[in-house]
């Protein structure tokens, strides 16, 4: 009876809270034991707290059940009581009596100190600290309780604490005392109050910051004042010699750069490697900033310890494409005097440098001249010296008259919302009305020219060429559509009003707390998320916002819509966190543009569709930046292309392929051909300009045969995409379109029944090769069978996936779900995790991407929607699954590798890593690296985040000393090897060394010799790799160039087979020996 009495107890939480406290007490007078320790009074007592009994709770501990006693999270009655019974403290000294120790840590190392000071109940707290516990214990991240008080700026708790001996220089694991939270929650109140407290403003913290350093990162110019004020010494370094000017200058913060100046921060001041202030700045690209020092007085010409200059040292340390920004600091620099000295010009320079060269030595000619120092695109300058010498000759010989502003313009929006009529009514200059059959598929195209009139003085007419391009709305589009999001563009959000006017009718019915919900979530699915989305892949990017389908709501409801928008927008601006990474201008630019309201018109309406024209011009010209200007000659080409696209209007499909698909060389010598057409003119240099700008399509160092072959109507490739990617297959019945809309698998012959692609094929047999390698290389579509060439290879469309709708069942963990890394390995194999966290706007965009970015031949793939599956026999096995984190929102790409070792597991997994961090780096410059995209190591079921060891690579070997589960050889990560060649080939090359140690020792089937050894010269290209055979003394020897075997394209996947290493994964030929 006791033992049923006993199980019944453990059952009580499968009853309703209510029941579950009314079954406790009828068994306990039942007599069953509540000491046992499998009889379940341990969670009796959590469901008698959870329902505030404290007749339950006292009649347990009568009976001797264990207060101390912990759930699965490690909390105890005495946690659960602090967060239960808050201004109550009778229960909780019901449980200190019955002798509950306050001091018991849970998982994450609380105590119920730290429970009490997070909620600020100051009651418990005082009753806590009568029992003696430490006022200063830690958790687990090393935070006090005074941490936890000043996270939530509670003054009142706050002075308890302190009153009772708190100490304030106490540091967590990340270096960081309560005034480093008070000064990131930028509370100047709770700073006063810790500073008053004897917060030591001269402490030094991590990397030997001062507060102060750390304010001019992470704080603001309320929060740096009152330190000032307080007397922080602005003249203190950390370990690298910087002061907090150094920082200010770094970020580009203008208002904290003066501040500091007025401080009596010495401008000139530089750090260990002899750079100042300036050389800070200027880095930063930041014209108002260097502008500032300038006129501070920051000396231009002061050297580093290599001998560089600000000018010189901008130039040599950009390794990327300079943006307008960067040029504008190296043109400002251009205009100081004395003349600043540039670097020479060398082979080692890339080709960026060169040009951000030429163009330095032409702005400080001009100068000398007293000529106007004229803008050089970036699109000009990325593409080295020639371009930039090539632009400014055509520049020169075009008159101002001749000169056209060409401009992008991007429509994006929600389906149905109007968007193509809007843009069809403004280019066709009448009212369009497009059925919703008609809506658009894909990406459409459409021109706007304009001339806007001088004033007859100083303003002289514009000629503006303007593009639009028309987005559709439905979700299956948007990884496509970001491969055409570019820079210098300008942005079109069509809001429509009748929709939005619903939801604000709708949100008036809700109860109070649902009434701002309503509209907020539908503000954030469909206007806010695709700001956010562009602004990820684009962080320079403008917006304009245009209400459509006006004549449906009257005039009152049009001012309420704008007006809760601009609200809202508003409130985004303000709340941003670090997960959007947005230039000077373009926030500027946002504010503003939502300050003026929301512009509205209606199809039906001719004079608002003016109005709205008009609207974007003025737009247009009040943004030079959004404009490149076109010489006379880049004019001349881009008219040749529009008249070859005019002459296949109305041709067939397969005509129009034809003459839009042609061949650079034959282009070329067509366009020197033309009436009075400079023959000196660089035309491949005006083409890939023109490339850029999104008006051709040439994609140089994707592959060599395509390179040769450029599109002149961008509109070729997005029909072959729209052919790809189509959210009307769905209502298709045929049994392939069943399994393209369910798993995405397009087969060949599905296909090449297509109108484009038919017409592709039978233009040139390879063209249908070329494309395919385009999408796949676009990160669009991969091969189904790894080991078939992708020209007649079935393709997977990860865009047809819906990762957010799949069935749970297709998101359980690894280790509750029967996939190949459960299969033909056991408890040797290891298994390495990874996990990054990720915005979920972007989230299923990027796992998308990521799908086929890490696409590698000769590896076994299994798709199943929410995650993927990759796999070589006996080498490794490994899944990608994008999935809800514990909020139940989709963040999360978990990446699971099982190898034979650890060393080869965390190889594979450097492959992954390697392959997201490229995406983002490329993709999403928006996102930030250390705020919002967040990466962890999962050990043992905990995440250890791993962002840090990015910054500092020293961290890691800091870390490992107590940090077991770092993992080895983890230098790819901490040297970011996606941007150093040199460091990824070398851990490359450790991995297939790895790969061909385990074939060769542990494969049971292994034929080849046991004994091998290896030559890596610290200088030198080859490696020798020496075989002994088991029978004899004989060896062969091979020689290997290093760049032969770590760039080989079957080299990432190590070692397939054991003949495939010899003959072909090696690359190399035996070669006689002894």
């Amino acid at each position: 009876m006791k033992c049923k009495q006993e199980e019944s107890l453990k059952r009580v939480w499968d009853k309703s809270d209510q029941e579950a406290a009314a079954a406790i007490i009828t068994l306990l007078h039942q007599g069953v034991d509540a000491k046992s320790p499998d009889g379940g009074a341990a969670i009796a007592l959590q469901y008698a707290l959870r329902n505030s009994r404290a007749d339950v709770i006292s009649l347990l501990l009568e009976r001797g059940a264990d207060v101390n006693s912990q759930d699965e999270f490690g909390d105890t009655a005495l946690h659960r009581a602090i967060e239960q019974y808050r201004g109550n403290t009778a229960v909780i000294s019901l449980l200190l009596q019955r002798g509950a120790d306050a001091a018991v840590q849970n998982v994450d190392g609380q105590n119920a100190l730290h429970y009490a000071a997070a909620i600020a109940n100051s009651e418990a707290i005082s009753l806590l600290l009568k029992q003696g516990i430490d006022i200063d214990a830690q958790d687990e991240t090393g935070q006090t309780v005074l941490h936890y008080a000043t996270v939530i700026a509670n003054t009142e708790v706050m002075s308890l604490l302190l009153e009772q001996g708190a100490d304030v220089g106490t540091q967590d694991e990340d270096g960081k005392t309560a005034l480093h939270y008070a000064v990131t929650s930028h509370n100047t109140d709770v700073m006063s109050l810790l500073l008053e407290r004897g917060a030591d403003l001269a402490a030094r913290y991590e990397d030997d910051e001062t507060i102060l350093h750390y304010a001019v990162r992470n704080g603001d110019v309320d929060v740096i004042s009152l330190l000032l004020e307080k007397g922080a010494d602005v003249a203190a370094t950390d370990n690298n010699g910087e002061i907090a000017l150094h920082y200010a200058a770094s970020f580009g913060h203008t208002e904290r750069i003066l501040l500091l100046l007025d401080r009596g921060s010495d401008v000139n001041a530089s750090d260990n490697d002899q750079l100042t202030v300036l050389h800070h700045a200027v880095t930063r690209c930041s014209p108002e900033a260097v502008l500032l020092l300038l006129n501070k007085g920051a000396d231009a010409n002061a050297l580093t310890k290599d001998g560089l200059n600000p000018l010189s040292h901008m130039i040599l340390v950009k390794e990327d494409d300079p943006d307008d920004d960067y040029l504008g600091v190296v043109r400002l620099l251009c205009s100081q005097e004395p003349k600043l000295k540039l670097p020479p010009s060398t082979q080692s320079l890339a080709i960026n440098q060169l040009g951000m060269l030429a163009c330095a030595q032409y702005w400080q000619d001009r100068y000398e001249k007293k000529q106007p120092l004229l803008e050089i695109p970036s699109e000009v300058v990325k593409g080295g010296e020639n371009a930039v010498e090539v632009y400014l000759a055509e520049l020169e010989k075009t008159d101002s008259s001749e000169v056209v502003h060409r401009q992008k313009i991007c429509v994006v929006g929600r389906t149905k919302w109007g968007k193509t009529s809007l843009v069809r009514s403004i280019t066709e200059e009448t009212s369009v009305l497009v059925p919703l059959e008609d809506r658009t598929i894909g990406i459409e195209v459409f021109p706007l020219r304009f001339t806007v009139d001088g004033d007859g003085n100083k303003m002289k007419a514009t000629h503006h060429d303007v593009t639009f391009w028309d987005f559709a709305g439905q979700g299956v589009y948007r990884v496509a559509h970001a491969v055409f999001f570019s820079k210098r563009t300008l942005y079109l959000v069509c809001v429509d009003l009748a929709a939005y006017n619903e939801i604000l009718e709708q949100a008036k019915k809700e109860s109070k707390t649902q009434r701002d919900e309503v509209p907020q979530r539908f503000f954030e699915k469909h206007i806010l998320r695709w700001i956010v989305l562009i602004l990820l892949r684009q962080p320079e990017a403008e917006f304009k916002l245009i209400g459509t389908k006006h004549d449906e709501v009257s005039d009152s409801s049009r001012s309420e819509i704008s007006h809760d928008i601009r609200d809202r927008l508003g409130q985004f601006l303000e709340k941003l966190d670090g997960s959007i990474q947005i230039t000077g201008h373009a926030a500027t630019a946002l504010k503003k543009e939502f300050e003026e309201g929301l512009v509205t018109t209606s199809v039906t309406n001719v004079e608002s569709i003016q109005k709205v024209k008009n609207s974007i011009k003025h737009t247009i010209t009040a943004k030079p930046h959004l404009s490149f200007k076109m010489p006379i000659t880049y004019t001349r080409v881009i008219n040749y292309i529009l008249e070859k696209r005019q002459s296949v209007v109305g041709a067939t499909n397969q005509d129009r392929m034809d003459k839009m698909i042609v061949s650079v060389r034959q282009l070329c010598k067509d366009l020197l051909k033309l009436p009075d057409f400079p023959q000196d003119t660089d035309c491949r240099e005006i083409l890939r300009v023109l490339h850029e700008l999104g008006d051709v399509l040439w994609y140089k160092g994707i592959d060599e045969e395509l390179e040769k072959w450029i599109i002149l109507d961008p509109s070729v490739v997005l029909d072959l995409v729209r052919e790809v990617i189509n959210h009307k297959y769905k209502e298709e019945v045929d049994e392939q379109y069943k399994v393209l809309s369910q798993n995405g698998i397009l087969p060949h012959s599905l296909l090449m029944t297509f109108p484009s692609w038919k017409s592709l094929a039978a233009v040139e047999d390879k063209m249908v090769h070329l494309f395919k390698q385009l999408l796949h290389r676009l990160n669009l579509v991969y091969p189904v069978n790894d080991m078939e060439a992708i020209d007649k290879a079935d393709i997977l469309v990860p865009m047809y996936w819906k990762t957010r709708e799949t069935p749970k069942a297709d998101l359980k963990l690894l280790a509750t779900q029967k996939t190949i890394l459960t299969q033909d390995f056991g408890d040797s194999w290891h298994v390495a995790t990874w996990r990054y966290w990720l915005p979920i706007v972007v989230s299923d965009a990027i796992f998308v991407n990521f799908v086929v970015k890490c696409y590698r031949p000769f590896v076994h793939r299994s798709a199943r929607r929410a995650y993927f599956e990759s796999s070589v026999r006996r080498e490794f096995r490994a899944v990608v699954n994008h999935s809800a984190n514990k909020t139940g929102q989709y963040n999360d790409i978990l990446i699971e590798v099982a190898a034979p070792t650890e060393k080869l597991a965390w190889a594979e997994m450097m492959y992954f890593v390697t392959d997201m961090e490229k995406i983002l780096e490329k993709d999403y410059p928006g996102l930030t690296k250390h705020a919002r995209v967040k990466r962890f190591i999962v050990d043992d079921g905990e995440d250890r985040g791993v962002n840090d060891l990015m910054e500092n690579p020293e961290d890691g070997k800091r870390q490992r000393a107590k940090a077991r589960w770092l993992p080895p050889d983890f230098g790819w990560f901490t040297q970011c090897a996606w941007k150093n060649g040199g460091v990824y080939e070398i851990h490359q090359l450790r991995h297939q060394l790895e790969a061909v140690k385990n074939i060769v020792v542990t494969s049971e089937s292994c034929r080849l010799p046991r004994l091998w050894t290896l030559l890596y010269p610290r200088k030198g290209s080859h490696v020798e790799l020496r075989i002994h055979s088991d029978v004899s003394d004989v060896s062969v020897l091979y020689f290997c160039p290093v760049s032969s075997l770590c760039s080989h394209p079957q080299c990432r996947g190590c070692c397939r087979r054991e003949s495939s290493f010899r003959s072909v994964e090696i690359g190399i030929k035996p070669k006689d020996h002894g």
